[in-house]
């Protein structure tokens, strides 16, 4: 058979289009494939220790200070500490005010103290002298009323005798009565020479407690007022944490039985107990406040600081994953795990989460393989190649 040579062209054109369609052909189905099977990672669900707690920010405290404030009106005449300066209780003097007026009060109160026990020494001696005349005159009446009913002295004579007498009387209540007057002066003038003893003490003030001076508000040469404050003394060696907590959490701290980490720029200081929660909650912010004694906290609780508070109310062991793995599927938390090589949807129950990890409470066992990337594109039963 004689063959068309002009076909041949075509021919061998219609070959090489069908051999590149079916070379594409394979290349879309291996593309197809890889698809369909997503690469992830996992991690085993496993045992952590959860935490229900709040962290707040504090501020830390001297748990003990003083005001140091003017105990009298003057003139501000000395001030012996200044900022940062040490003192010690009882002993380093801070400050004196006007010390030279209350000295001449104090001579004063003195010298009439001692005016008052002159005048109590002669009306002692008053009422002796009064109490010999009352004795004779008595002798006297006593004599006159014998020789009365004797008839030997006439009624004239009898009746001086008898207001002579009651004179007598009459003398010794008022020389008693000079006498208790006289002793109550004195007790007034002691009083008197005790307040300016007072006000004299009260001139110089000495440190109420040890600690340091943190602030100065005065200087000398100012004029005083009572209750005008003049230093601030810090104890450092006792501080402590302090924060409000929201209203909630009330019946959730217990002094002396909760407990809460510090943190201090960044650094761990330790964990403390509380000590303290205010009686009431606020009822304008609904906060309350706690306070926590800071105790080897290596240097790093200094007062005015601000501080971190993580309060625990309770702690479980239970299974966790890492946070990024639970999903939302049909409005309920669920996670992907890899079972023969495809992507299996569990629903769960959560609990805790703490530190980029959440408890799962149900609906997942221990050693399942987690996916914890690539689990966003998933679908139930997907492939899946495990990194």
């Amino acid at each position: 058979m004689k063959t068309d040579r002009t076909a041949l062209p075509l021919l061998a054109a219609a070959l090489a289009a069908a051999a590149l369609a079916a070379g594409c052909g394979k290349k879309e189905s291996a593309a197809a494939e890889s698809v369909r099977s997503l690469a992830v990672r996992t991690l085993p669900a496993e045992s952590r220790t959860f935490e229900r707690r709040l962290t707040v920010q504090g501020t830390l405290e001297a748990k003990n200070y003083a005001n140091v404030a003017s105990r009298a009106d003057g003139n501000l005449d000395e001030i012996w500490i200044d900022e940062g300066d040490p003192v010690v209780a009882g002993e380093t003097a801070l400050f004196q005010i006007d010390a030279a007026n209350r000295e001449n009060s104090l001579a004063i109160a003195r010298q009439v103290l001692a005016v008052a026990n002159a005048s109590l020494e002669v009306a002692k001696a008053s009422a002796g002298k009064t109490e010999a005349e009352a004795r004779k005159a008595t002798l006297d009446f006593q004599r006159y009323e014998r020789l009365r009913q004797e008839d030997k002295v006439s009624p004239n004579e009898f009746e001086a005798a008898e207001v002579a007498h009651a004179q007598a009387r009459a003398g010794i209540a008022v020389a008693n009565a000079q006498v208790d007057l006289a002793e109550r002066q004195v007790r007034q003038a002691e009083a008197a020479l005790a307040i300016a003893e007072k006000n004299l003490a009260d001139a110089k003030i000495v440190a109420p407690i040890s600690g340091v001076v943190s602030s100065r508000s005065a200087e000398p040469g100012e004029q005083m007022s009572v209750g005008r404050v003049v230093l601030r003394i810090d104890d450092l060696s006792v501080v402590e944490a302090a924060a409000y907590l929201p209203a909630q959490y009330y019946p959730d701290v217990a002094p002396g039985k909760t407990t809460f980490r510090l943190g201090i720029n960044g650094r761990e200081a330790g964990a403390h107990a509380v000590t303290y929660r205010s009686p009431t909650i606020d009822p304008t912010l609904r906060t309350f406040e706690i306070k926590g004694k800071v105790e080897a906290a290596g240097g790093l609780a200094i007062p005015g600081q601000m501080a971190d508070l993580t309060l625990v109310f309770e702690t479980r062991q239970g299974l966790g994953v890492p946070a990024a793995a639970v999903l939302v599927r049909k409005d309920k938390p669920a996670v992907f795990v890899v079972q023969d090589g495809k992507a299996i949807a569990k629903e769960v129950r959560t609990g805790l989460q703490n530190d980029g990890w959440t408890e799962i409470l149900s609906g997942l066992g221990a050693g399942e393989m987690v996916v914890t990337e690539g689990q966003t594109q998933l679908r139930d039963g997907m492939p899946v190649e495990v990194l």
